[in-house]
């Protein structure tokens, strides 16, 4: 990612295929398994 100057995962993705739906898709995976992380650790708590 350092190498080509992104700094999120979605911003390599999207320069890497040359594509804004890849960039689109990944941030939109990326926000999925953060909200499922998320979810799990609080049903952990309960």
């Amino acid at each position: 990612i350092r190498r080509f100057g992104k700094f999120t995962a979605p911003d390599f993705v999207g320069e890497r295929y040359g594509s804004s739906l890849a960039r689109l898709m990944a941030a939109v995976i990326s926000i999925a398994i953060s909200v499922i992380y998320c979810a799990a650790q609080f049903r952990g708590l309960a």
